[in-house]
Parts: structure tokens; C-alpha cells; sequence
């Protein structure tokens, strides 16, 4: 299951590929992936922001307490998770439309490996140092854009010009996705979960 992070990284081709083989049962076995890998920006985000702290002008750290910390680190996991199943399934749903057989898992694990970037960048967040976090997401996403963008033709089995199409049909769907999410986060923050901050 983890043994593809590598091939992800350094040669992406190979490791989409040696995916596209694998039979249905064995892609099935690949869905506890991102279940795990969202985990990992939580807790990130959990340690960096209630151990740690950050710095926002001078030398005063600020902390979150933990009782405010857990609710806003559970939401940030169900966000991150809910992101990979949501359209993974919108990927699989798309199948239809670009003549290529697939089932919803498929699509969920083809999301959960091509934001493995993400996930990785995000437990930076247990060491909050704001420029550093934001440089290292941004780039992540990029990865992911170019992932997603690699995966389609080759795991969905579509010809690179259609392909080219599925993805940005499905880059379509995450921007909606992640605008729902940043609205709500932020309606979350200001009304249900509010943070509490010591310094």
C-alpha cells in the first residue's frame, strides 16, 4: 500500500502504471491508503498549533488550547478525506462520459495516491513557520494538479487527449470542492467551533 509514495515522486509513469495492472479486488485493497495518509496534516496540525505555536509579531508565541484545537483538527480531517472521496467518486462518475469502465473505489484511490503530496506537506504543519508551510503546500498542490493530470489517461484507461479533458473535468470539480469547504471552514470558525488562543 505505501510502497508507491516512492514511485509517485521519482518516476510517477511507472508507479500509475504498475496500478493500472492491478486487478479490481487488489485496487480495493488500496482504499485504508488515504484514510491513513489524511491523518497525518491532522495531527500535524493538532501538534504544531497546541505544542508548538506560532508567531505572529514579536516573540509572543500563540498556542490554540486543546479543547479548541480537537474539533477544528477533526473537521480539517473529515475536509481532507471527504476532498479525495468526493472526487474520486465524481472521477468515477465521470467514467461514463469518457466511455472507460470503472468503479467508485477506483476513483477514491486514484484521488487518495494523487494527493499524497498533500498529505506528506501537510504534517509540516506540526512545525508551524507560516512562509515555509505556505511554500511547501503550494507546491504540493502543483504536484497533485500534475499527478491527477498523469493518472487519468493511464489508470482510467482513456487515450492522453481525452484524458487531458477527464482531468481538467476533474480539476473543475476539486476547485468547487475546496471554495464549499473554505466558505464552510470559515462559517465553522467564526459560529460552532471557535479557537482559543493563549499565549
Amino acid at each position: 500500500m505505501f510502497a508507491y509514495i516512492p514511485g509517485l515522486f521519482f518516476q510517477p509513469r511507472t508507479a500509475w502504471q504498475k496500478m493500472a495492472d492491478l486487478t479490481d479486488e487488489q485496487i480495493k485493497r488500496l482504499l485504508p491508503y488515504p484514510i491513513i495518509m489524511a491523518l497525518l496534516p491532522a495531527l500535524g496540525i493538532y501538534i504544531g498549533s497546541t505544542k508548538i505555536g506560532w508567531v505572529v509579531t514579536g516573540d509572543d508565541v500563540v498556542r490554540l488550547t486543546e479543547a479548541s484545537a480537537i474539533p477544528l483538527v477533526v473537521l480539517s480531517y473529515v475536509a481532507l478525506l471527504g476532498a479525495v472521496v468526493f472526487i474520486g467518486l465524481m472521477v468515477n462518475w465521470m467514467s461514463q462520459t469518457f466511455q472507460t469502465r470503472s468503479f467508485p473505489i477506483k476513483g477514491v484511490v486514484l484521488m487518495g495516491y494523487a494527493c499524497t503530496p498533500i498529505f506528506l506537506a501537510g504534517a509540516l504543519t506540526a512545525y508551524p513557520i507560516w512562509w515555509f508551510d505556505i511554500l511547501a503546500v503550494t507546491a504540493a498542490a502543483v504536484y497533485v494538479i500534475y499527478l491527477v493530470y498523469m493518472a487519468i489517461p493511464i489508470l482510467m484507461d482513456v487515450p492522453w487527449d481525452r484524458g487531458f479533458l477527464y482531468a481538467s473535468a476533474v480539476f473543475m470539480v476539486a476547485l468547487v470542492y475546496v471554495v464549499v469547504v473554505l466558505v464552510g471552514m470559515a462559517i465553522v470558525w467564526e459560529y460552532i467551533a471557535t479557537p482559543v488562543f493563549i499565549g
